[in-house]
């Protein structure tokens, strides 16, 4: 027997999800992440047509972001997405021994390792390295066939771009590791929704923060973004012609 009361409050609170999505939707900032990255690119005006430049993306939804702003400054700024991983201390998780990148290069930070009485040759920690690395090279195959190296990147101005930087960590790891593997002559941070206490922090190991809005209160993705969290059919398409890009110039090389 089908109660018929219950399928009515469950319809009742479906209406009413979909139209609190939909009025998050108009209210929120940014229509797409394409919207967000044509903002962007024009606080960056003063790159624009520099031959120095280099654009990496340090997640999904920065890669959509990322790949809008390197084609508005100029059509040969390269642009690569650029996962950093940390390698968490197997004792104590929340304590990072470092990071390893796409690209296969490594970080490690001795003094904590030395503190805990890890040697940089202990196996356990060759494995885990190497199972990271794995994971970030299968993650970077859907984007390039080839991640940018330490010539491509060293004495050039390297714009840091995310969709939105609230936490923290995987900018402040991937800056970090970019200090340390590479000699990038200048380090830019850019994302359309930069937390204001974290924007403080950040300009203190950068020589630049660029964003579009910087509130003291960030919350869900969805209040910045009317997709949310997940990338828009639109953005995909973005996403794919980013790849088929980066992977023509690469056999072109």
């Amino acid at each position: 027997m089908v109660n018929v009361g219950t399928d009515q409050r469950h319809t009742a609170i479906a209406t009413q999800q979909q139209q609190q999505q939909q009025r998050r939707r108009r209210q929120a900032p940014f229509s797409s992440r394409i919207q967000a990255g044509q903002q962007l690119a024009r606080n960056l005006s003063e790159y624009a047509g520099n031959d120095d430049v280099v654009v990496l993306s340090v997640s999904r939804g920065g890669a959509v972001v990322g790949s809008v702003v390197a084609s508005m400054l100029g059509e040969n700024i390269p642009h690569w997405y650029y996962k950093v991983q940390t390698i968490p201390c197997q004792q104590m998780p929340r304590l990072s021994l470092g990071s390893v990148a796409g690209d296969g290069s490594v970080r490690l930070d001795n003094m904590v390792a030395q503190s805990l009485g890890i040697q940089t040759t202990d196996p356990q920690l060759l494995r885990q390295i190497s199972a990271i690395n794995r994971r970030l090279r299968h993650d970077q195959a859907a984007f390039h066939k080839t991640a940018p190296s330490s010539e491509q990147l060293q004495g050039r101005v390297v714009i840091v771009v995310d969709d939105l930087v609230e936490a923290g960590d995987t900018m402040r790891e991937a800056i970090m590791h970019l200090r340390h593997c590479f000699d990038a002559r200048r380090i830019i941070v850019a994302a359309p929704v930069c937390l204001a206490d974290l924007r403080k922090q950040l300009q203190r190991h950068v020589e630049g923060v660029v964003d579009i809005v910087s509130p003291l209160y960030v919350g869900a993705v969805s209040q910045w973004y009317a997709g949310g969290a997940n990338v828009l059919p639109c953005e995909r398409q973005v996403l794919a012609l980013m790849f088929s890009r980066a992977n023509n110039r690469f056999d072109n090389a």
